[in-house]
């Protein structure tokens, strides 16, 4: 049996990296007694705004990233594996902004990261409108990497309505695939859970959902209720659009059960 205890971190993120270094910092700590194996922050959790101006202006390249460096210190002094959702970056001899993931070892070190590969141009409503395509490079390779002998999947909220990226992810062997978002109110309340859910019992695999929530700079406003999900599409544990903490343990044994209840992932 193989039991992984998770922290998903939950925040109302700032509007500049050094604030939201202290936050993530701040939360980190609060795991420590739970003792998680792995620890999940959600998209943008250095920056996260709607004004493209500001974004550009507070946004750092990868090596001088409060965020990255508060996480690369914490995983190293506390022996903890964490999975940061996602960076807003810079690149270097690019218009344009990267929209990043990270795992990093119980070293402080990198493992591996993933650039968002499907990018959000979408027009919610009259008032909310988003063209992510503007201000990213779009990301071309699908990311699997192993760590305590377990396979993981990275993605990023609305890779989410594109299922062939997860079927690949889960035929290269993720056991458990990352979601992290910051997803609009409209669509989190008529599609977040939803999604997940499918996601999950389609593929048979474990979706670890962080989420920002609440009212961000420049009235940005995001959906929260992270949640962790089971292969049969079952939710072990969710939370609401507050700010929180969510401390889940999962058996990597379900994997197996699951499959050879309902065999699809065999069958295409």
């Amino acid at each position: 049996m193989k039991i992984l205890k998770i922290s998903q971190l939950q925040i109302q993120g700032l509007e500049e990296p050094v604030k939201n270094s202290e936050l993530i910092k701040e939360n980190l700590l609060k795991t420590i007694p739970f003792n998680p194996d792995i620890i999940s922050t959600p998209e943008c959790s250095n920056i996260i705004t709607s004004d493209r101006a500001h974004l550009f202006k507070y946004a750092t390249y990868q090596s001088k990233c409060p965020v990255l460096d508060v996480c690369f210190k914490f995983a190293k002094k506390y022996k903890k594996i964490v999975h940061i959702g996602s960076l807003l970056l810079k690149k270097k001899n690019s218009k344009k902004l990267l929209n990043r993931s990270f795992l990093i070892n119980k070293e402080g070190k990198i493992i591996d990261y993933y650039d968002k590969i499907h990018l959000f141009d979408v027009n919610i409503n009259s008032k909310e409108i988003h063209r992510e395509s503007q201000s990213f490079n779009k990301g071309k390779k699908i990311v699997v990497c192993k760590i305590k002998q377990v396979t993981l999947g990275l993605s990023i909220c609305y890779d989410i309505r594109f299922p062939a990226l997860f079927r690949d992810l889960t035929k290269k062997g993720a056991q458990i695939i990352f979601i992290p978002s910051a997803f609009t109110v409209p669509t989190g309340k008529d599609h977040w859970e939803t999604l997940l859910r499918t996601r999950a019992i389609e593929n048979t695999v474990f979706v670890v959902a962080t989420a920002q929530c609440g009212r961000h700079h420049n009235n940005r406003k995001t959906y929260g209720h992270s949640m962790i999900i089971n292969p049969w599409g079952k939710i072990i544990r969710k939370t609401t659009s507050l700010p929180k903490i969510l401390n889940s343990s999962i058996n990597l044994e379900e994997i197996k059960v699951t499959r050879l209840r309902m065999p699809s992932i065999y069958h295409d």
